[in-house]
């Protein structure tokens, strides 16, 4: 018998792009899927989108947050198998056969995950981003795992426990770690998801803030210092090189204002319902 598998989807006025959402789970080919949608009380069209979709388990209102949201998905979810998708990303079509085929085939693996696509607003795709097969060390200075391309056996999901709310922006990572640091997980180098890259996402408007929790979050569990900046800021410094270079002054003007107006957001995120 195939597994039953659970979605798990935060939402909060994300009606502009919460049907796709929806669409990309109810089309999937695989016969066995619960999909939880959590709203914590929406303005905008999202409640009356999802009224038109009778297949989704609509909880309302839900907890404020992200992670309470997800949390409370997980723990009413009915499936073997769970999976956490937000309101403005979307899966690939035969994306949970995959997964599930991936854990049937290894039955030692707690977790399976793959590559993703970058689209923008319009869902037009921007990269196809590759990850690969991490350890837990190298999870310690860098999040290899898209939150929306990850499939958990909720067998390992109950051993581990919930998200870490002290986290607001780095739970999902914590969650990897704390499952790859007891169980195998596997890479499959596939396309399975894809992530909205938009103005006003919680990524784009507290980077320093993600910096500031990855630190204490991954010191937690180990983690040395020098790593995780060379991973995290190594990076940024790179970029900031190659406008430079092509002579993008404007852009990483913008980008450093960015990073600015973050540092004075910081511990926004522990009192706003982004989802």
């Amino acid at each position: 018998m195939n597994p039953l598998v659970s979605i798990v989807t935060p939402s909060f006025n994300c009606g502009a792009f919460i049907e796709e959402t929806l669409r990309s789970v109810e089309q999937q080919d695989y016969p066995r899927i619960e999909h939880i949608v959590l709203d914590s009380g929406s303005t905008d069209e999202t409640l009356a989108i999802l009224a038109r979709h009778p297949s989704v388990r609509l909880v309302t209102p839900a907890p404020q947050g992200l992670s309470a949201k997800v949390n409370h998905g997980f723990s009413i979810a009915r499936g073997e198998i769970v999976a956490w998708i937000n309101a403005d990303d979307f899966y690939l079509p035969g994306a949970i056969s995959k997964a599930v085929d991936a854990l049937k085939r290894n039955p030692g693996v707690a977790l399976v995950y793959c590559n993703f696509l970058q689209v923008d607003e319009h869902s037009v795709e921007i990269d196809r981003e590759l990850t690969k097969q991490a350890s837990w060390q190298e999870m310690l200075a860098r999040d290899y795992i898209p939150v929306e391309s990850a499939f958990i056996r909720r067998e390992a999901l109950e051993r581990v426990g919930p998200l870490d709310t002290r986290y607001p922006l780095v739970q999902d990572w914590d969650l990897f770690l704390r499952i790859s640091k007891q169980f195998p997980i596997l890479y499959v180098d596939d396309h399975w998801s894809a992530f909205r890259v938009r103005e006003g996402q919680r990524s784009d408007l507290y980077k320093y803030d993600f910096w500031i929790q990855a630190r204490q979050m991954t010191k937690e569990h180990g983690a040395d210092f020098f790593p995780l900046f060379r991973d995290y800021w190594g990076t940024k410094l790179g970029r900031a090189s190659r406008m430079a270079r092509n002579g993008q002054f404007r852009l990483l003007k913008s980008k450093l204002a960015k990073y600015i107006l973050s540092f004075g957001r910081r511990q926004v995120t522990r009192n706003r319902s982004d989802y």
